[in-house]
């Protein structure tokens, strides 16, 4: 599970649920990771209808977490809308991120090929979306050496989004 990409690698200490102790720290995360990823509330990372929602550490330090909608999540992303339109049941990571002192250690790829064995015997199909503008080429990157399809793009006005998809199991 540990990315060949780099020469620094770590496989997590611990993959794990989140509970409601590590929200705040997972809050903090989300915002360092602004603008790849959107701004996030403790109230709202309560609120999402979730598939799967996991954390890793490493050295006792939470080093990332990988969020993913239920594809009956009542969310009213654009981005969550346009792939339940073309994908039948599909679950939706909504968001990865990975605090930046443990940038390129395999986390976010741990938590993908977790996600992916977790929902893999429910669902046929896994999807996220990247920007591409603001460009966030790091998760472009990331998203295409992990074998993520190209399933079309939609331009927010504000961001520019392209959607992937990988068939289960990856």
């Amino acid at each position: 599970m540990v990315d060949q990409q780099s020469e620094h690698t770590a496989v997590p200490a611990r993959l794990g649920d989140v509970t409601e102790a590590d929200l705040e720290a997972i809050r903090q995360i989300n915002e360092s990771s602004v603008p790849a990823v959107n701004r996030l509330s403790l109230k709202q990372l309560r609120w999402f209808t979730l598939e799967y929602f996991r954390l890793a550490e490493c050295s006792s330090r939470l080093a990332g977490f990988l969020l993913c909608l239920a594809p009956e999540a009542d969310y009213d992303s654009p981005n969550f809308q346009w792939l339940s339109e073309r994908y039948h049941r599909v679950p939706y990571v909504d968001r990865v991120a990975v605090d930046l002192s443990f940038h390129r250690r395999g986390i976010a790829k741990a938590l993908y090929l977790d996600a992916a064995a977790t929902v893999g015997d429910r669902f046929r199909t896994i999807a996220c979306e990247v920007n591409l503008r603001p460009r966030n080429d790091v998760s472009l990157e990331f998203h295409d050496r992990l074998g993520g399809r190209p399933a079309g793009t939609q331009d927010h006005g504000y961001v520019e989004v392209q959607y992937m998809v990988w068939e289960l199991p990856f």
